[in-house]
């Protein structure tokens, strides 16, 4: 449902608002032009909410322009800064011009209670060049607010703006932190949010887009405290906390490209949004484990977030293309109850408004995310969100074209809309005098208020009240719920004088969330994350040293979210003060979690030698005494990576543990070689195959070359089948140019890959590791086995590939006969494929020519003049010898639609350039539309209209050919698993040029018959004298083998080129987003094994 109204002005109120400084339309900007697409009532109309939730306008422009960041006091007031200057420091813009006295702090206010903003006060302006980030603490003395103050980022610095009178404007404005990378750019300091201990939160993101970006190969930031405490970090993004007087700077995780955002519960949980709206579909919602590291561009990982590896926390939702930013958990009744405890993120990018529900599953959560809000207006792009002390949320909208990426189009416009249950009037957000007899039961009911500004400033007034109102705190924290009774053991702990008395009562509480918290405020320990230098005087003792005696009963909790939290709490604590609890509390994961191993792993990864090696021999002794069977299990890294945005669902389940799989975990967690021992120990008591492979990864992320020599050992191990080789002849080939160097030279090595290219089944995976490994020893029996006319056409080409990898010399003059022996046949096929781009690696430079010869010539297949083109359009000089054969009438006049193609949608803008130059943009040379790649990608497309494209389309008939999760024809290939397989960009080039790479087990083959019919299609079966193939049309046809008098492969697909012409560019964006979700083989509850990175 929507509500709609007009924002106006009520003049006539001015003299009742203190401190106002201008009504609306007194705030209006001078000299800056309006450029909004659709007016405020306009584009509230394309806004849909959720069902039971509707959407009213509260206040838009001019009352508020190019919000990026808000907030909401106690009173309902709404906290918005303005960005009218974005970028304007670091670069020039044709038509917007700086703002002088723009980027403000304002009040908005709605005085009569109709649900639409009617007065403005400007709290402070001129913070140039842009305020990003806002947080609001009210201050308060004997009962009455006397001040505020704002904590706003501002790269380099953590400003903060002080109202010290209570008339709403600040006069005190001053530096609480400075160091921060990200100058001018939403890559800087931003996210602000207080949390129920009172601190600060905030983040950092990796800042390399800001004025200082001279500096990006430094640290994001380098900050040292009052009290003389230094931290720093690489050159990523980071979460923070703070107290509120700038003391005990605290770094919470590291390893994010723009983590925008930052939200906390009222256990404490911490949650962040991290943006990659650069095409990766990596956008995620991440769960803070205190000092985890989030996987950004990690050095030993070519994936996006590097989750495959031990070490690096998965993301908690993987939410795709976007650019998500402010984030908040929702913890009111006013919305449906769906979505209390839930995370609510605002995606600019994808212009909606997302709920992400947490489930509180194993030692962490899990989660998944439905459409809270969702806006057609190209132009709504939502930035942050707050929620009222009426329970209602607020969402700022900078509205424009675009949003971050250096530009944007607009400085007149901003929305605010109000987001509501149904049929709900709005509420009265004017202050309301507290005429109680009993301040202290206002304060309690205050302290279960939605409202952070509301929670804090009861917090503090609470604890200022001191030890008297203890008694009433613990009557309401028996009987409160569980979120109100975390906020209450905050305020407990923060009174003065009682000495966590409270805290080590709540470790035996029956709520495990209570018992974690508990544990969480007793010894959670930040304090030496990126810290350069401590302050003055500061000894680094652990926190829960002084705790022990009643935190070890935790070690046998039955809740495996408090042994994590305990985890944490004791990874700085020598081991000569714990005991058996370590050991004990490592037995206890569940062989599958990875949150908890995470947690083991921070315990224990920092160890000496001598208390691993302890550990692991315990650990392998219980596991044999305890016995496994043969069942399938989780295996390592225990978290789906097919894709950038892969995440484990509520509901997705992991195959099952045993005692030798859990060994092995925490061995790969680990990656120290105290842990070799007991993978022996393992193994040789082992008959399961599962196990062998959840060793072969162990042992593959170590550094230690005894780890590989235990692998090549185990290679001909009897309990290891084909698959479990292919495995270890995989994970050999990747470590051999890296840590395990040494062994490359190796007798026994080289035994294993002589015998694996004998061997038919381990071939293929035999020859990618040669080539991976760059073993050029083997460079002879790769020309024999690419030699072997009777060998397997896909061993032969991966052979022939594999020669061009390792640049084996004495295979040149074998490559160019493969290539020539492709003229005058219909199909080159794979072996000249392969030899194509082997020659590229041979012959360097000098293999332009030969590229442009075979392009060039009449008699080569298409398929090869094709691969030619691909090869030379995929580097700069490339382009521009084409170009010149382009210019000279020589091009092959069936390939210039491919040409143009490939060009105007390359990632390199200097070819761009060079094809908007030269080469116009092509509408197909059959007349039919050739869709823009960029045009597409610049659409946000809708998966479930894309579902009824592929199904219900008759121009594209994709159903009629291709199978799908179990449906659909296989005449094309199956795409259950598509979007694993290919990117937006390659799904798009695909579709539109099906010819442009064939699998070779989809080539078609046209036959000639006896009667002179001539049929053409892809073999589906051929036994009993009959062959059938699939047609174009998705139908099959049989036929008599002996009727057949020729048979040939096609060099073009058997789909057929301009399906999706008739498509609109955004039915295109839909059918693609549908693909992108096809990911069979990544969800954990799949038939593959569970876990195992794709």
């Amino acid at each position: 449902m929507i509500r709609m109204a007009s924002v106006f002005v009520c003049a006539g109120r001015l003299s009742t608002c203190c401190g106002l400084l201008a009504i609306a339309l007194a705030v209006a900007l001078p000299g800056v032009p309006s450029h909004a697409q659709q007016t405020p009532t306009e584009s509230l109309t394309s806004l849909r909410p959720a069902d039971g939730m509707e959407v009213s306008l509260w206040a838009s422009e001019p009352m508020v322009n190019n919000p990026t960041s808000m907030d909401i006091d106690s009173r309902g007031r709404v906290w918005i800064s303005e960005g009218l200057n974005y970028r304007m420091q670091q670069r020039k813009f044709d038509q917007l011009k700086r703002v002088d006295g723009a980027d403000r702090i304002k009040i908005l206010s709605d005085t009569n209670g109709d649900g639409h903003a009617d007065s403005v006060i400007v709290f402070a302006d001129d913070i140039f060049p842009v305020p990003l980030g806002l947080a609001v603490e009210e201050i308060w003395t004997d009962g009455q607010q006397t001040g505020t103050r704002v904590y706003i980022g501002h790269s380099p610095d953590l400003l903060v703006l002080e109202d010290t009178d209570g008339d709403d404007r600040a006069d005190r404005r001053f530096k609480l932190l400075s160091g921060f990378r990200g100058v001018d750019s939403d890559h800087g300091l931003h996210g602000m949010t207080f949390g129920p201990d009172g601190k600060l939160y905030f983040t950092v993101g990796d800042a390399r887009y800001g004025a200082d970006r001279v500096q990006a190969r430094q640290s994001t930031f380098d900050v040292t405290d009052p009290s003389g405490r230094r931290l720093s970090s690489n050159n990523f993004g980071t979460t923070l906390r703070v107290n509120r007087d700038g003391h005990q700077l605290e770094l919470l995780t590291s390893g994010h490209r723009n983590n925008y955002g930052a939200t906390v519960d009222s256990f404490g949980n911490v949650f962040g949004s991290d943006n990659d709206d650069d095409g990766n579909r990596g956008s995620r919602m991440y769960w803070v484990i205190d000092g985890g590291q989030y996987g950004y561009q990690h050095s030993k990982s070519n994936r996006h977030w590097a989750e495959e590896l031990p070490g690096i926390i998965p993301k908690l939702v993987g939410t795709g293309n976007g650019a998500p930013g402010g984030l908040i958990v929702y913890e009111g009744d006013h919305l449906p109850a769906r979505y209390f405890g839930a995370v609510l993120q605002i995606d600019s990018g994808t212009r909606q408004v997302n709920a992400h529900p947490l489930h509180r599953h194993g030692a962490g959560f899990r989660s998944d995310y439905e459409v809270v809000l969702k806006g057609e207006d190209d132009w709504f792009r939502p930035v942050d969100l707050s929620v009222a002390p009426d329970g209602s949320v607020f969402v700022c909208d900078w509205y424009d074209a675009g949003v971050g990426g250096n530009r944007f189009s607009d400085q007149t416009t901003g929305r605010i809309y109000r987001l509501s249950t149904s049929s709900t009037e709005p509420a009265n957000t004017l202050p309301t005098a507290d005429d109680s007899d009993d301040p202290v039961a206002g304060l309690l009911s205050d302290l279960q208020s939605p409202n952070t500004v509301t929670r804090l400033a009861t917090r503090d007034r609470l604890v200022a009240e001191g030890a008297t109102v203890r008694p009433r705190l613990l009557t309401l924290f028996g009987k409160a719920p569980a979120h109100v009774r975390a906020r209450i053991l905050y305020v407990l702990d923060a009174l003065p004088g009682t000495k966590h008395e409270d805290l080590l009562t709540a470790l035996n509480d029956n709520d495990p969330r209570i018992r974690e918290t508990a544990v969480q405020l007793l010894a959670r320990d930040t304090q030496r994350e990126g810290l350069v230098a401590s302050s003055a005087g500061t000894e680094l003792k652990s926190p829960a040293l002084e705790y022990l005696d009643q935190l070890m009963p935790l070690v046998d909790d039955p809740d495996s979210g408090v042994r994590r939290a305990l985890l944490l709490a004791l990874r700085n604590v020598p081991s000569e003060f714990l005991g058996d609890a370590l050991l004990e509390l490592v037995a206890s994961w569940d062989g599958r979690d990875r949150y908890y191993l995470e947690a083991v792993r921070a315990a224990l990864v920092d160890r000496s030698a001598a208390d691993l090696t302890i550990l692991f021999d315990s650990l392998a002794e219980r596991a044999i005494l305890a016995g496994w069977d043969n069942r399938p299990i989780a295996v390592p890294p225990y978290y789906p990576t097919g894709t950038n945005d892969a995440f484990l669902r509520p509901d997705d389940t992991l195959p099952p543990s045993n005692s030798a799989s859990q060994v092995i975990g925490v061995a790969w967690a680990l990656q120290r070689p105290e842990s070799l021992s007991a993978i022996r120990k393992i193994l040789d008591a082992n008959e399961s195959p599962s196990v062998e492979q959840a060793a072969t990864i162990a042992l593959s992320e170590m550094e230690d070359r005894r780890a590989g020599e235990l692998l090549i050992r185990r290679y001909s191990a009897a309990t290891v089948d084909a698959s479990g080789r292919r495995e270890i002849l995989k994970r050999l080939g990747g470590r051999i140019v890296g840590p395990w160097q040494e062994l490359a030279d190796s007798d026994s090595l080289n035994q294993v890959f002589a015998a694996a290219l004998q061997d038919p089944a381990l071939q293929q995976e035999a020859i990618a590791a040669i080539a991976r490994g760059r073993m050029i020893k083997f460079g002879p029996s790769l020309l024999e086995l690419a030699d072997a006319d009777g060998g397997a056409v896909p061993i032969r080409a991966a052979a022939v590939a594999a020669l061009g990898e390792l640049q084996h010399q004495p295979a040149q003059a074998a490559i160019q006969q493969w290539i020539e022996a492709a003229r005058n046949q219909p199909s080159g096929g794979p072996i000249a494929l392969a030899a194509l781009e082997a020659t590229t690696r041979l012959d360097g430079a000098a293999s332009d020519d030969v590229l442009v010869d075979v392009l060039t010539s009449d008699n080569m297949p298409l398929d090869v003049r094709r691969r030619a083109l691909q090869l030379m359009t995929s580097s700069i000089k490339g382009v521009e010898r084409i170009l010149q054969v382009y210019r000279e009438d020589s091009f092959p006049q069936d390939l210039v639609e491919e040409l143009s193609f490939l060009l105007h949608n390359q990632a390199d803008r200097r070819i761009r350039q060079l094809a908007e130059q030269a080469l116009p943009v092509s509408s197909g040379t059959s007349g039919k539309k050739i869709h823009n790649v960029q045009a597409v990608l610049a659409l946000q497309g809708d998966p479930d209209r894309g579902r009824q494209w592929f199904a219900t389309r008759q121009d594209a008939a994709c159903a009629r050919c291709h199978h799908v999760d179990g449906s659909g024809s296989l005449v094309g290939p199956d795409l259950s698993s598509i979007g694993m397989k290919y990117g937006a960009t390659e799904l798009l080039y695909h579709i539109q040029y099906p010819s442009g790479a064939i699998n070779y087990n989809f080539v078609a083959s046209t036959f000639l018959l006896e009667d002179g019919r001539v049929l053409s299609g892809l073999v589906i079966d051929r036994q009993d004298g009959q062959i059938t193939i699939g047609i174009a049309t998705g139908e099959r046809v049989t036929f008599a083998s002996d009727e057949v008098e020729s048979e040939r492969p096609q060099a073009v697909s058997l789909m057929p080129s301009g399906l999706v012409s008739d498509f609109s560019s955004q039915q295109l964006a839909d059918l693609v987003e549908y693909l992108l979700t096809l990911r069979l083989g990544d969800a954990v509850s799949s038939t593959k094994q569970a876990g195992q990175p794709q």
